[in-house]
């Protein structure tokens, strides 16, 4: 029904899609394309399993799901348990025929790395010379309601764009983009005319592989082709003083980040300085209540921006993960919502998804018993933070203080109010009593650092030890 870790393995690390989670029409893109996130889905499914996803929507919204795109019946007026049943009876002899999704993976050459950190360590370096700031990938501009992450901006927070804690609001100065085999659509026909429409006045795309850079200029609202001067450099119009060489970058051999000449400052400009701003959206900060319906939900600029985290792809322990644990829920999650149920499910067998589900019916059946079990733990661990590191205050959140039954997603998160020495040493204590790992956080109470969802839960639903 799943592949093997093994071939789990193999599959993420020779075809998973580029490391770039971006919000383009309300939809969550990674790696440049639609079937990127929909091959991530597919990934994450396989290594974490359909349970995971099935705790994110309600059980009725799945069962119809399923009934609608393999064409089953569902029998009404009856329990979960007889729909379970009756649509596992169905599809008994169902022969499930994976889809193509290569188009999906990357293609990542040595050139392709080389090049992009080449410009975004050489532009980092001298972008205060010139007014401005300069930052790459992960790093948020915002375009009306999209979220683009190109591989290099170049911005001076003033006029064009005004920049917050976790993003860059409006077009910057300059944007680049690394070609990528396979990736031309995106950065030549969409991004080129996104970046268009809203202004940037410098788009470069740089090809590793043809050695070759195109730089486009907004010249009344459209795009037109430049060239480099008969010096061989190019003269952003947008950043006065900076001089691109882009012959620098074929170099067979790289040179050293603080003697690169692939920008040169012509003419010093006043430095950057950062303008008064609200920190603005940022991770956490909205409740994490995403919207999955059987059809596509959009997502939107604050729930992005909120939810996603940095685009750190992984395989541990089996599965993917990207950047964290809650990173890889909430990309899971806002995925769910770009494809909707009914296509979402058409990515594993049906016998999957019914074993989830029962799975999850079974897990609501015990949620008394487990809960007394991790009230145990939690109990357990608090008495041991108390005694090896004299932790005065202490308290649970989460799951297990609300009234829903816990899901494949919950943990107990123990929050404690003075300064604790050592907190590594305190988490190494946490894991000898509780191996199975259900303790996923422990958190001094500090409004800068926790998320909307604990602070919520600390003012709602705190139980004290």
């Amino acid at each position: 029904m799943y592949p093997t870790p093994t071939e789990r393995f193999d599959e993420f690390i020779n075809h998973h899609p580029e490391n770039k989670l971006e919000l383009i029409n309300g939809q969550l893109i990674v790696g440049n394309a639609l079937t990127g996130s929909r091959l991530l889905l597919r990934q994450i499914l396989h290594g974490w399993g359909a349970e995971a996803a099935i705790a994110l929507a309600p059980t009725e919204t799945w069962l119809s799901a399923l009934a609608a795109s393999y064409n089953l019946t569902l029998p009404k007026a009856t329990s979960i348990e007889a729909q379970l049943n009756a649509l596992e009876a169905q599809t008994k002899d169902f022969e499930f025929t994976p889809e193509d999704l290569s188009a999906g993976g990357t293609e990542a050459t040595w050139p392709h790395h080389r090049t992009r950190q080449a410009l975004t360590m050489a532009l980092f370096r001298l972008a205060g010379n010139v007014g401005g700031q300069s930052l790459g990938r992960d790093f948020v501009m915002r375009l009306g309601d999209n979220g683009f992450t190109p591989d290099l901006v170049f911005f001076k927070n003033s006029g064009l764009n005004r920049l917050y804690d976790a993003f860059i609001s409006g077009p910057t100065e300059l944007v680049v983009e690394v070609l990528m085999p396979g990736h031309e659509e995106a950065d030549c026909t969409t991004k080129y005319e996104s970046y268009q429409a809203a202004g940037v006045p410098e788009y470069w795309l740089i090809d590793p592989s043809a050695e070759q850079v195109t730089f486009y200029r907004l010249i009344e609202g459209r795009y037109q082709l430049q060239s480099p001067e008969a010096d061989g450099a190019y003269r952003p119009s947008s950043i006065p003083g900076l001089a691109f060489r882009a012959a620098e970058l074929w170099q067979e051999e790289e040179p050293h980040p603080l003697e690169s000449s692939l920008f040169v400052v012509e003419q010093r400009v006043e430095g950057f300085e950062r303008q008064s701003e609200d920190e603005g959206p940022h991770w956490g900060s909205l409740l994490f209540i995403p919207n999955i319906q059987i059809d596509p939900v959009p997502i939107s600029f604050e729930e992005f921006i909120s939810w996603a985290p940095r685009a750190k792809f992984e395989f541990i322990q089996g599965k993917p993960l990207i950047e964290s644990t809650p990173g890889t829920r909430n990309v899971l999650a806002m995925l769910l919502m770009t494809f909707g149920l009914a296509s979402v499910v058409k990515l594993l067998p049906p016998q999957a998804w019914i074993q989830g589900l029962r799975q999850r019916l079974d897990w609501e059946r015990q949620d008394a018993d487990r809960k007394a079990e991790w009230w145990a733990i939690a109990r357990k661990a608090a008495e041991k933070l108390r005694t090896d590191f004299s932790v005065g205050r202490l308290g649970v959140i989460g799951d297990l203080t609300m009234p829903q039954p816990l899901n494949y997603w919950s943990g107990i998160t123990l929050v404690y109010w003075e300064k604790l020495e050592n907190s590594w040493q305190a988490y190494e204590v946490l894991r000898d009593i509780d191996p199975d790992r259900h303790i996923v956080d422990l958190r001094q109470v500090d409004e800068r650092w926790l998320t909307a969802d604990q602070l919520w839960q600390i003012d709602r639903y705190l139980v004290e030890l």
